[in-house]
């Protein structure tokens, strides 16, 4: 498609054929003619140019049945950003319901002895709905902020929700998917046979402590044992802490004698972990997670994994606030696996920094909207302030 410049429109002119604010979304149709209120809000879009197989004309071409007015597509865009909100409550009360399972879960073992292999099932067969339907928003890992839930169950919530979606990614069955959701769920249950000041504490461990962390994914692998859980999935669980070089634990071995499970399950945790809030730090956001894990492929994490995880979340996951080419700072709202580098992003200001009220959203594949960074924390602080 032709570019036309901004600077060329004018009131009252027509394009002769489809004009589009990007590859995707229709701007104006021919029989529509262009006025002040679209140049207006091209104006606050910081939209340069705009992409059609046609061209500027006094006149109306002789279409009929035109596809949509200038109010329309990119108006649908704005009123989709309005949903947004909803969307993502919809998503933080789906992950609440799973923590509060968890907190039962887990407090059901520790005091009665009990853990329900049925009831997980379900569960995880609820999650696997879930994010068929609510995806983009239920993977905005980061901020799905459990308030005061304990670290271990905050972990093995998020950690069932990155590694049944990588899983899914990776196309594997839904049998196996429960198994996968099963094992992330209850990674970390040979953790909370230990004193709580060891995976509560902000503070350094002695040798001995850290030694007694070591222990977990045998404590877990012994109860899940007991319960006569499914043999890959005590498996995964016992060794959820191993990379593939062999520097994990316990039993530090390599990648080759690892189940696929466990694969998973390792940089699934990791990705949790760093998405939530500690007592020494705020969440971390997605991308610095995934440059994070992918400086470990071939040595703490398995190669294939990664790269589903990033067809799963591409480099700048959902919820990312990013600065564009054009100045304007965006938020991730989609992302197409096969091109990680170039999600599609809402804008959030103009190209001086304004939060704008119409928020369009955009292809980062266009170059004048490629993604040039992420913003810091205080910068996300303060727009989200300004929003």
């Amino acid at each position: 498609m032709n570019k036309i410049v901004r600077s060329q429109l004018r009131e009252s002119v027509y394009i002769t054929k489809e004009m589009f604010l990007d590859e995707k979304y229709v701007l104006l149709s021919p029989e529509i003619p262009v006025d002040q209120v679209l140049l207006d809000r091209l104006e606050r879009w910081s939209f340069d140019y705009l992409l059609t197989d046609g061209e500027i004309s006094e006149v109306a071409p002789a279409v009929g049945g035109g596809v949509a007015a200038s109010e329309g597509a990119p108006l649908a865009a704005i009123d989709e950003g309005r949903q947004d909100a909803t969307h993502l409550k919809e998503a933080l009360s789906q992950y609440t319901v799973l923590l509060h399972f968890a907190e039962q879960l887990f407090g059901n073992f520790l005091q009665n002895n009990l853990l329900p292999m049925e009831s997980i099932h379900d569960r995880i067969k609820t999650l696997l709905g879930q994010l068929r339907d609510q995806r983009r928003f239920l993977l905005r890992i980061p901020e799905l902020n459990p308030g005061n839930t304990n670290n271990i169950v905050d972990n093995a919530v998020k950690t069932a929700i990155v590694a049944v979606a990588t899983a899914s990614t990776m196309k594997m069955p839904p049998h196996r998917l429960i198994d996968i959701g099963t094992s992330a769920l209850l990674h970390e249950i040979g953790m909370i046979r230990l004193p709580s000041q060891l995976y509560m504490s902000n503070r350094e461990l002695s040798p001995k402590e850290k030694k007694a962390i070591t222990t977990a994914p045998v404590l877990g692998f012994k109860v899940l044992r007991q319960f006569n859980y499914p043999m890959q999935v005590c498996l995964a669980v016992l060794e959820s802490r191993e990379q593939i070089d062999g520097t994990g634990y316990p039993r530090a071995i390599t990648g080759e004698k690892l189940s696929q499970y466990a694969k998973i399950l390792n940089p699934a945790s990791t990705f949790a972990a760093m998405a939530s809030t500690r007592p020494y730090r705020s969440p971390i956001d997605g991308h610095t997670i995934m440059k994070t894990l992918l400086t470990g492929q071939n040595t703490r994490y398995d190669k294939e994994v990664l790269q589903a995880m990033v067809g799963t979340f591409s480099l700048f996951p959902y919820g990312t606030f990013v600065q564009l080419a054009s100045g304007n700072r965006a938020i991730v709202v989609d992302i197409t696996p096969s091109s990680p580098r170039t999600p599609s992003v809402r804008l959030i200001t103009d190209r001086n920094g304004a939060v704008i009220s119409e928020q369009p959203v955009v292809d980062t594949a266009n170059e004048q909207y490629s993604v040039t960074g992420v913003l810091a924390p205080e910068e996300v602080a303060k727009l989200r302030t300004a929003m």
